[in-house]
């Protein structure tokens, strides 16, 4: 990056803009932890320079002055995934957009919300709960995730499963394209809404979002232990096709919750068979026939055991402690993966037979988001300490999304490290027409470069799967202890 530029940068946003090793070191990484012989091989994870605007102003003309340089510029604000789609890959400016957060404007009439992309799903969540109000859906990782974040995302989660994804609940985005430019994009405008959902900001800069809300209803909350996969399946369906819809379906599978009892976090100190959590919210009457649905699938199978309602609540509370299992690490790799759910018994059964294969324990949860597709988390404890290890470990994360693909499952996010499977997540007519947007909007290839469309030629996908599969082999030989 020129160093006039940088020095001008500096000296206009203050303390707001840096270019301390130390604190540019903070973002070259995200919730994965990549060893830097890995990393630096592929990408340049360090950015020139982090700054920290205040508004939509400052974000169009930090991205025309990046425009006018040719100067990567890389979005940011909670980095709560592990894909590396928030952490630089060609260096450049790092766009911290944590400072361009809370709520602008509140309609309880059409039951919309205006709110800054830098704010978190949880900060939202409190907003509205003190006004009998509650967004539909958030991600599991709420706390950490915000508003842009996730709708750059796939936007799936909890609340998914009554009210659709995110994309179906966005009115309209305020975006700042690459050169500068600032738009009001909705259903109707070219480009569209669409455009920009799993983008992870490789089109433009969401700095607001108009979102649809719900009112703050009762809850009931409910677990059913399975003896199997095969019977989890069933009562899903059973639970699907019900006339009322749950707000929520997560599961574990038998390893998970075997791993979550020797940390003391199982339900009940259960760990045989598999778990549903199923939620529902609505009025006395909608939960007085949730109640019933539940209780008639529980009746109907002895096979079918009910789990007191206060530890069911108390599951709830826990909700965003998905990776409470990293306690039995140091640390862990896995894959998510986009699922049908029809196929989920036949993916854990085929994990299974993998974690025999590689004598490791693999814990496999998930939540139902759709009538037909889950996302699935199966993951494993790592050391990322033993670097060398670590790297061959990481060719499992590849032998997972493997089993998900044969069951019709692919990625759930792109980044850096999924683009090697791009071609499983989209068919080539879908990918044309995705290069075809970023071309039209970012012909300069400044706006978050490096991820989704094609990958690093290091890991283009035939040396990725070759590679992979090289290093799964030998750990397969020399890794039973590991």
């Amino acid at each position: 990056m020129n160093k006039e530029v940088l020095q001008q940068m500096v000296e206009k946003y203050g303390d707001r803009a840096t270019d301390s090793l130390f604190e540019r070191s903070l973002y070259a990484r995200d919730l994965a932890p990549v060893p830097n012989l890995l990393a630096n091989m592929l990408v340049k994870t360090l950015p020139d320079i982090v700054v920290r605007p205040e508004n939509t102003e400052e974000v169009a003309q930090i991205m025309q002055t990046a425009f006018q340089n040719n100067i990567p510029v890389t979005p940011r604000a909670g980095g709560s995934t592990v894909y590396f789609d928030s952490v630089p890959a060609k260096s450049g400016i790092l766009m911290d957009l944590n400072l361009i957060k809370g709520v602008t404007a509140l309609d309880e009439q059409k039951m919309t919300v205006k709110v800054k992309a830098g704010t978190t799903w949880s900060e939202l969540d409190d907003y509205l709960n003190n006004k009998g109000l509650a967004p539909k859906s958030f991600p599991s990782s709420a706390p950490a995730a915000t508003i842009g974040g996730w709708f750059c995302m796939m936007g799936y989660g909890i609340g998914s499963m009554k009210y659709g994804s995110l994309l179906s609940q966005v009115r309209s985005i305020e975006v700042v394209y690459p050169d500068g430019k600032i738009q009001q994009v909705t259903r109707d405008t070219d480009p569209a809404l669409d455009w920009f959902v799993s983008s992870e900001g490789t089109l433009g800069i969401i700095t607001e979002l108009e979102v649809e809300i719900r009112k703050l209803n009762k809850m009931k909350h409910y677990l059913l232990q399975l003896p199997d996969a095969d019977e989890m399946l069933a009562a899903m369906q059973e639970i699907i096709k019900a006339p009322i819809v749950p707000y929520n379906m997560h599961f574990t599978d038998q390893e998970c919750l075997k791993a979550m009892n020797a940390l003391g976090f199982s339900p009940a100190d259960m760990e045989t068979g598999c778990l549903i959590g199923i939620d529902y919210e609505g009025d006395d009457a909608e939960l007085q026939q949730a109640q019933k649905i539940i209780e008639g699938i529980a009746g109907a199978d002895k096979k079918v055991n009910p789990i007191p309602e206060e530890t069911a609540e108390l599951e709830w509370e826990e909700k965003f402690k998905a990776l409470r299992l990293k306690r039995g690490g140091p640390s862990v790799l896995g894959a998510e993966i986009w699922l049908p759910i029809t196929n989920l018994p036949a993916y854990l059964n085929d994990i299974s037979k993998m974690a025999k294969g590689y004598n490791l324990n693999l814990f496999s949860y998930g939540h139902v988001v759709t009538p037909e597709y889950a996302t699935v988390m199966t993951t494993f404890y790592a050391n990322e300490t033993q670097t060398i290890k670590y790297i061959f470990n990481l060719s499992l994360v590849k032998k997972i999304h493997d089993v998900g693909y044969r069951y019709g499952g692919c990625p759930y996010g792109v980044g850096v490290w999924n683009s090697p499977m791009i071609g499983r997540i989209h068919q080539v007519p879908e990918l044309k027409e995705l290069r075809k947007r970023k071309q039209t909007l970012d012909s300069k290839g400044i706006m978050n470069p490096g991820k989704v469309y094609r990958a690093p030629l290091l890991i283009n996908p035939f040396n990725y799967s070759m590679g992979m599969n090289v290093l799964a082999g030998v750990r397969k030989v020399i890794g039973k202890g590991w």
